[in-house]
């Protein structure tokens, strides 16, 4: 594995880490509590929105549970032991909650006369079902959970596995079939060669940050993005926050959670 120069998380990084790397110190090869799940929560505020910072301490504390051997670099394998460790998990237990013989219905997802659906309808088709509350169609598209992040994340684990052919559109024959059990083999294997810039085999701190920052990219500019009200920069309504604070704050863009795990796929 190529051996690069480790970067030093910064005390906010590891703050957001929190249990997923409580039980893993330096040295130590076993899976931490992120593999578990491979969530780790970056909407600190739970405002539905992340800032480019709480973007970046996220992806930085995922990099740090991902290099399993601390030699400052990700390669293929800790990637596909790690996430795809946990997402076949969680199919496992999507396939025990359907053994009483219900079956998926494409008419769940609200998709209407369409009999198929591209990454960019099943975004939107996303974002209206978690404004609709409703917990069928919720369960239809994603995990029925209140965590707008985490339902973002399900939404898109959901539609790589049903994207049978990986062509980026999931039909309605994907969806109410069986599902192809190397999915997440497959999707974390194209995910990587995006994220792999220079072609190196293995991801630096680098790279795995900036695959997350691109979402901002993606929406500047646009209706999808906004900024952090300068009146919400401090929330305890304090006087002490200087005039350059509350500027900074407010022109600080932020990109919609859904917006965000989409941009991964």
């Amino acid at each position: 594995m190529k051996t690069l120069t480790t970067t030093i998380l910064t005390s906010a990084a590891l703050a957001t880490a929190g249990p997923a790397l409580a039980q893993q110190s330096e040295g130590e090869t076993d899976m931490p509590a992120f593999c578990e799940t491979a969530f780790m929560p970056a909407d600190q505020n739970k405002d539905g929105f992340m800032s480019e910072q709480e973007i970046k301490e996220a992806r930085d504390a995922e990099f740090a549970a991902l290099d399993l051997n601390k030699d400052g670099s990700v390669d293929r394998e800790e990637i596909v032991n790690c996430i795809g460790n946990a997402q076949e998990k969680q199919q496992a237990a999507m396939d025990t909650s359907q053994t009483d013989g219900t079956s998926r219905d494409w008419a769940d997802l609200g998709a209407g006369d369409k009999s198929e659906m591209t990454v960019d309808e099943w975004q939107n088709t996303t974002n209206k079902i978690w404004k609709s509350g409703d917990s069928d169609m919720k369960s239809a598209i994603a995990e029925d959970t209140d965590d707008a992040e985490r339902f973002a994340k399900t939404a898109v684990e959901r539609f790589q596995m049903y994207d049978g052919n990986g062509d980026g559109v999931v039909t309605q024959a994907e969806y109410e079939g069986e599902v192809d059990k190397d999915w997440s083999d497959k999707a974390l294997q194209k995910r990587f060669d995006a994220m792999d810039a220079d072609g190196s085999g293995a991801l630096s701190p680098q790279e795995y940050r900036g695959a997350g920052t691109k979402a901002l990219d993606m929406t500047a500019g646009t209706s999808e993005s906004q900024n952090v009200d300068s009146d919400s920069a401090d929330a305890s309504g304090s006087s002490d926050t200087s005039d350059s604070a509350a500027q900074s704050a407010s022109d600080e863009t932020t990109v919609p959670v859904v917006i965000y795990y989409y941009s991964l796929v």
